[in-house]
């Protein structure tokens, strides 16, 4: 009887730590969402180092990639570290539409800006196509920036939503 019990505990344990595996991640509150948020930006300064798993470098970027945990669900996340020493987390959703990737944008950067309230500051640009919202603090290099996007290059008719943690992206060496 003991035996049945142990395994129908195990069974029960397997099947339960399965159950969210079914291609969708688990629906996070906003609390876990502001903290994960956070344990990321506080990371930066030491180059993402607590979120770097899988190597890859890529011959013709001259870049360096780490895949990580997502900090949003649904997303695909990687540490990337530049030529001239810049280092980002990045996140990124495939979309379809632009009314699909706006919505993404839009529900992020208003969770975001619940977030990370003062001393950040947050301003709003629009691209080409889609546009963005950067979320910045006075005297930190840090910055943390969600836009959509149609990527440039015709490669792919579906828009992009992003988020962009970390040194700010120029073509500038730091």
């Amino acid at each position: 009887m003991r035996a049945a019990a142990v395994v129908a505990g195990v069974c029960l344990l397997l099947l339960s730590g399965c159950a969210h595996h079914n291609g969708a991640a688990p629906r996070s509150s906003d609390t876990e969402l502001c903290s994960s948020l956070q344990d990321i930006i506080a990371q930066a300064d030491s180059r993402f180092r607590k979120f770097k798993a899988t190597r890859t470098i890529s011959p013709f970027s001259g870049m360096t990639k780490w895949e990580t945990k997502p900090v949003f669900p649904n997303s695909q996340c990687d540490v990337l570290e530049w030529v001239g020493g810049r280092t980002n987390y990045v996140c990124t959703w495939p979309e379809g539409t632009e009314a699909q990737s706006r919505e993404t944008y839009q529900k992020n950067a208003a969770l975001m800006a619940r977030c990370l309230t003062q001393p950040w500051s947050q301003s709003e640009t629009r691209g080409q196509t889609g546009g963005a919202t950067t979320f910045k603090q006075p005297g930190k290099s840090t910055q943390v920036v969600i836009r959509y996007f149609r990527p440039r290059g015709g490669f792919s008719p579906a828009w992009e939503t992003s988020l962009t943690i970390g040194d700010e992206v120029t073509s500038e060496p730091r």
